[in-house]
């Protein structure tokens, strides 16, 4: 085997044990996947309301974005944009850096529900707890985009 080859091996067997064992460690650690029903339906009411406030303008009303520079927040670009992360990913994005005119003026509390709005109309089902708004909750819950088979 050259050696090319076997660090190629070495780098590849190093991958797959490392997502194994973050595999193994979220499931120990009580994780959630937004398949999970993680935020309820007045959650979501409450989350229209701010993205017609606050999102709207540049993302547009259908969250189809403008194609370019600002993203769609529905469809497969979007589910596959933000597939394999945390949800606090999506969470501190938001929080952070939106509104553009804006950034980092909403609340924890209007972050969630605007959350939980964009998962509501990517048709994730919603449950009988709100969306925690706080990173530490929301690390904990993984953004898969197609649903797991049970």
């Amino acid at each position: 085997m050259t050696y090319n080859l076997r660090v190629l091996v070495l780098v590849a067997t190093g991958l797959v044990i490392c997502t194994v064992t973050a595999t193994v460690l979220r499931a120990q650690d009580g994780s959630h996947s937004i398949w999970d029903a993680i935020y309820t339906d007045a959650q979501a009411k409450r989350g229209a309301e701010g993205y017609a406030a606050h999102c709207a303008e540049c993302h547009g009303d259908s969250l189809s974005g403008n194609g370019a520079d600002i993203p769609a927040l529905a469809g497969q670009s979007f589910l596959y944009n933000w597939d394999g992360l945390g949800l606090d990913a999506l969470f501190d994005r938001i929080h952070t850096t939106m509104p553009q005119s804006n950034p980092g003026s909403l609340s924890v509390n209007e972050v969630a529900d605007i959350t939980a709005y964009l998962l509501s109309v990517n048709q994730f089902p919603s449950g009988s707890t709100d969306l925690p708004a706080d990173t530490q909750s929301l690390q904990k819950i993984q953004f898969v985009a197609k649903k797991p088979a049970h």
